[in-house]
């Protein structure tokens, strides 16, 4: 059984793309700019002020040790100085709210004031998606987009309203806009900015103790994964068909199959996994499919939520996925046959009757004899 629960496993778990900080782009990214994130910049240098000429340093005084040297401001984010053109160094909602609001109007060929998932989906391809060297693939990005076209629609009518995008808007204003005086100052974005990558940076450092202590990363456990799923892939066409993927089911016959479950039972389990993965119902798990898959089996096998594995999360899953394995097999057993009641003999002739003794003699006795 434990050949057969560890094939399932594998294919459970994967990553999820978390929007690295480092891009100093908006903390709120539900609602598409109106351009890719990039790294912030500062403005380009036709933009910015020429700085008067720095007068040599003096040198220091003996024993003295020099000033350490000032590091250089937090680069404003590229929205910023998109919007603040005439250099005032404050961008305001309603600048923001235009500005963040031009992929919507864009996108709303029809101009009805609201996206179809079909228009909203042209979000990820070119020329709102230029493309780029380590973009990834147009597929995969259209998944991420249609999760995103969920998350935005949040009366579940099937549309994205302008009044649904204009509120992400309007939560991203917020998160710098911290004095509430409905201005964003450069003073605020390059606070926030540095909040952010400092927290990035616990955070990788909490990463890398845990992963010293024995846990595994989100990461680590999609690389484990899709590195799994790339054996199976024996053609080298980046996708696992049925075919390859029945490997799972184990060996039809011979000595290793001696106290696996019957081939047939192994296989079907194999197969209903295969049509769990496989979203698209193309009969092949691309890499988008594995890990979409992935991070839900991750998610699942978290069970303290700290985005780490331990090894006990790792044992009670595999007990769960155990259990559920052995409960389809036991409902893939024949119905038990229900016993069928004996006749009866048949009845010959009865015998003859004995004669009774006489009440109140011992039998084998002689009368006179009590």
């Amino acid at each position: 059984m434990i050949r057969l629960l560890k094939p399932f496993l594998f294919l459970t778990t994967a990553c999820v793309a978390v929007p690295a900080l480092a891009q100093q782009s908006a903390p709120t990214q539900n609602w598409p700019a109106n351009r890719p994130p990039a790294q912030a910049q500062a403005a380009p240098p036709a933009q910015q002020a020429p700085k008067p000429a720095t007068p040599p340093a003096a040198p220091a005084a003996p024993g003295q040790q020099a000033a350490p040297a000032t590091p250089p401001p937090i680069p404003l984010p590229q929205w910023f100085v998109d919007i603040d053109v005439n250099k005032k160094g404050e961008v305001t909602r309603a600048e923001f709210l235009k500005y963040r609001m031009k992929s919507f109007e864009e996108l709303d060929i029809n101009k009805d004031g609201k996206l179809s998932e079909e228009e909203f989906l042209k979000v990820v391809e070119p020329p709102h998606t230029p493309n780029a060297p380590n973009l990834p693939p147009l597929e995969e990005r259209k998944t991420r987009a249609r999760a995103e076209f969920q998350n935005l629609d949040t009366n579940r009518d099937g549309f994205v309203e302008r009044p649904e995008a204009e509120a992400v808007v309007h939560s991203e204003f917020n998160n710098y806009d911290t004095d509430r005086d409905n201005k964003v100052t450069e003073p605020e974005v390059r606070l926030i900015i540095q909040r952010s990558l400092q927290r990035e940076a616990a955070e990788r450092q909490q990463a890398e103790a845990r992963r010293r202590q024995g846990l595994m990363t989100l990461n680590e456990f999609m690389d484990m994964q899709l590195r799994s799923g790339e054996q199976l892939d024996k053609n080298n066409d980046g996708k696992v068909s049925q075919q390859e993927y029945l490997v799972m089911a184990g060996p039809a016959d011979g000595a290793q199959a001696k106290n696996l479950p019957p081939f047939e039972m192994r296989k079907q389990i194999a197969l209903r996994k295969f049509q769990e993965i496989d979203t698209n119902k193309d009969g092949q798990l691309d890499p988008v499919e594995l890990t979409a898959y992935a991070l839900k089996q991750f998610l699942e096998i978290d069970l303290n939520k700290d985005r780490f594995l331990s090894e006990d999360e790792f044992k009670k899953a595999q007990e769960t996925e155990g259990a559920k394995v052995r409960a389809m097999l036991q409902a893939m057993q024949p119905p038990p046959q229900a016993a069928q009641p004996r006749p009866a003999p048949a009845r010959g002739p009865q015998p003859a009757p004995q004669p009774t003794t006489p009440s109140g003699l011992a039998p084998g006795l002689p009368q006179g004899t009590r």
